[in-house]
């Protein structure tokens, strides 16, 4: 009964001094608006009740210990000062998964709060709240808390994720009336820096005991900010991808710099240049003596090493056996007490039987000193060699800490490593990571022509309006670029989307795609920006906000806007005036940082029937401005970036065909290594011309080789595993199809045989 006591009355409430003492060096970096914002509602009459809503990993729980340490800051006002806060551990109030305890547990917590003046409860995680009530049929807490806050008896911050945010609002009604709402974004670049380079000083740096150089934080910003990769810890919300990704590297650093001593690379380098240099110098008998002082160097290095490690796990074997004696004699001890209870507790029922009163009292007195913590004899000697025991464990632990830190002193984590922790995580190759930006704008015309031919017009415009927002000249106001692709199918507007994606992002499944034929129906909105209140879905928000929410730099490509419905298109005008946008939860999302494209087939017949491209542009033009309203239009830079796809000639075409051709000789390479795939020029020509029209685009022998040559030579590889050479494409004009050669000898095998 007495445990069932103890549990009942147990406190679930950490005040705020206890909380903060678990997060030792903790210092709230870069949020000095969002604090001021939180203490403002806190000192409010009404609604000053807090809901803190962000993504993941964003700072909100952050940003309520900052609160809590403010209050030592001389500039904080004293109506804070005076606030008492106090966080609930959730896990533990529900841990039983009993009902009664539960209840009884969370009364004494609001009798605590209402009993202490200027009290302020901080719910880390207000959905596991929810759940934990809701699963344990506890429904009525969350009403008998809602009640203290009407009635101001306390106040409450709450914080929940974004995808969490009407969940938290639809458990009580009265939510939006208590409650201020406070979104908390991604901190912008500057005080990103400032944020991870406080962080990765003191946090970091005291854990793994490793120096971060500056070049390491930029570089770390740098790639989490650009990509986006599927890493669990690396797809929440700034500053915790960069922080995580620092740890990671850092990790991955000191497994490799405690394996052995890091001078050896650069030493092995030198050793391998001087063998190198042997053998195309004729003085080999200077660079032999250099080789072997190297080598000695390399030898001492690593027998101190080797020595330094035998001392290193000697300490620690010493550390280990000292704490496992320790325990032992924590052990007697304890059995040592039990045994002198019982003792007393003999003494005090039988041993004074039939004995003297005044002796019986002196026996009681002893066994009531006993309790009240005199301690016998034996008891002392043990607690005696517990701390000689203890002090050899700190001196050898003082020693174990002393020599790895002549180590790590020597560590720094650079760039390179962070790059390739980034790249080992991402699958980015470190050669694309480590690109210059600058280099790759400049040449950004160039590779996306290699890429979309014959689109010269399309390319450039785009190429250059991305430098205008790198370079900062675009309006703040706007998207990146915004731009509309006209054209017939099969031309290369969407191709030009992926293009650019993999250019800036080195990955095309970076594009943000829609295709505008799911969204032909007026309620279709609703899968964008989320749907309205209470109609089903509405707690999970739209696609569009909820995805730019999580990663604001996105190209996104609106396909085939024509099949959209009308009310899509004042979506698409917020987007493209303000660059933002309201979600149906009142959640804030930014389009500043993102790239609108779209994609219309309009005008088609125009650039089919006209020999004339300036012409058909014109025609086409003059339909867009009889579907589409002026105001939609002049959004995309007063139409100068409404840009019209050619028709694609034949050479282009051939250019197509012989690139994608060249692609299916790689996937063949890949799967057999001694099979190659050839084609003439003049066959290629005529499948070309035979197979290609323009109201398909490139679509039409794209398609061909897909359906047509693919499978062939899919067959020659898994039925002829022993074949070697060439598989020679062929073009029967009369027939107007392919034939295909199986592997031949080269001419060079056929000599040979």
């Amino acid at each position: 009964m007495a445990d069932s006591k103890a549990d009942v009355t147990q406190d679930y409430l950490i005040r705020g001094t206890e909380y903060l003492a678990q997060f030792p060096g903790f210092e709230l970096v870069g949020r000095e608006d969002v604090l001021k914002k939180l203490t403002a509602v806190l000192m409010r009459k009404s609604a000053n009740s807090v809901l803190l809503v962000g993504t993941g990993g964003v700072g909100c729980s952050a940003i309520c210990k900052g609160l809590q340490a403010s209050k030592s800051h001389p500039g904080t006002p004293f109506d804070i000062v005076s606030k008492r806060f106090f966080w609930l551990d959730s896990d533990l109030l529900f841990a039983s998964g009993e009902h009664s305890k539960i209840n009884a547990g969370f009364d004494k917590t609001l009798r605590t709060l209402d009993r202490t003046p200027n009290a302020v409860l901080v719910m880390d995680d207000m959905r596991d709240f929810i759940d934990a009530v809701r699963n344990n049929g506890c429904t009525h807490l969350i009403n008998a808390m809602m009640h203290g806050v009407k009635k101001k008896k306390f106040q409450v911050i709450m914080e929940a994720r974004d995808e969490d945010l009407q969940t938290v609002l639809s458990c009580h009604s009265d939510m939006k009336e208590g409650y201020t709402l406070l979104d908390i974004s991604e901190p912008n670049e500057a005080l990103l820096h400032k944020i991870v380079q406080t962080i990765a000083g003191s946090q970091l740096y005291s854990h793994h005991k490793i120096k971060i150089s500056d070049a390491a934080i930029e570089t770390a910003i740098d790639v989490t900010s650009k990509y986006r990769v599927r890493d669990i810890g690396l797809s929440r919300a700034q500053p915790e991808r960069t922080l995580t990704l620092l740890d990671r590297a850092l990790t991955s650093y000191r497994l490799d710099a405690h394996a052995k001593d890091p001078r050896l690379d650069a030493l092995n380098e030198q050793l391998d240049s001087v063998n190198h240099r042997k053998t195309q110098e004729s003085d080999s008998k200077k660079l032999q003596a250099e080789a072997d002082q190297i080598t000695a160097e390399i030898q001492a290095i690593n027998e101190a090493w080797q020595e330094r490690q035998t001392q290193i796990k000697q300490i620690y074997a010493e550390v280990r056996d000292g704490e496992e004696a320790i325990r032992g004699l924590e052990s007697d001890m304890e059995q040592q007490l039990q045994e002198e209870a019982r003792l007393m507790d003999q003494i005090e029922t039988q041993g004074n039987a039939g004995k003297d009163p005044k002796e019986k009292g002196f026996v009681s007195f002893a066994a009531r000193a006993a309790s009240g913590g005199f301690q016998s004899d034996e008891v002392t000697a043990i607690k005696k060699q517990m701390a000689k025991f203890q002090a050899e464990v700190d001196k050898n632990r003082e020693k174990f800490e002393a020599l790895t830190a002549e180590i790590n002193d020597k560590l720094e984590l650079s760039k390179e490593q962070v790059l390739a922790e980034f790249s080992n995580i991402s699958g980015i190759p470190v050669s694309k990571l480590t690109q210059d930006e600058r280099a790759k704008l400049l040449h950004l015309d160039e590779n996306l022509s290699n890429r979309v031919f014959g689109q010269e017009e399309a390319v450039t415009k785009l190429a250059n309006q991305v430098r205008v927002a790198r370079a900062g000249l675009q309006s703040p106001n706007k998207p990146q670029a915004s731009f509309m692709f006209l054209g017939p199918s099969g031309v290369g507007k969407t191709e030009l989307a992926k293009a650019l994606t993999v250019e800036l992002f080195d990955d095309e499944r970076a594009l943000l795609r829609f295709d505008m034929s799911e969204y032909m129906e007026k309620h279709a909105v609703a899968k964008l920006i989320g749907a309205p209140p209470g109609y089903e879905g509405y707690e999970a928000g739209g696609i569009l906000t909820n995805e730019m929410r999580r990663n604001p730099r996105r190209i996104i490509l609106f396909d085939e806007i024509e099949k959209a419905h009308t009310d899509i298109f004042n979506v698409f005008l917020q987007i493209l005036d303000d660059a933002r946008l309201t979600d149906n939860r009142g959640l804030t999302v930014s389009f500043r940082d993102a790239i609108i494209l779209m994609t219309t087939n309009i005008g088609t017949p125009h650039f089919l029937s006209e020999d004339n491209f300036e012409v058909a542009k014109g025609l086409a033009m003059e339909d867009l401005d009889e579907q589409y309203r002026p105001e939609f239009l002049a959004r995309f830079n007063g139409k100068r970036n409404i840009v019209c796809f050619n028709t694609l000639d034949l050479s282009v075409i051939e250019k197509i065909a012989a690139r994608d051709i060249g692609k299916l000789n790689k996937m063949v390479q890949a799967s057999a290594p001694e099979i190659t795939v050839d084609i003439s020029q003049q066959a290629l020509s005529a499948m070309c011309r035979d197979h290609y029209k323009p109201i398909t685009g490139a679509r039409g022998i794209t398609g061909y080789i897909e359906g047509v040559i693919k499978p062939e030579i899919a067959n020659t590889v898994l039925f002829n595993q022993d074949a070697k050479g060439s598989i020679l494409i062929e073009y029967d004009e009369e027939n107007k199809t392919v034939v295909l050669h199986p592997p031949t000898a080269s001419a060079k095998q056929q000599a040979n045989g």
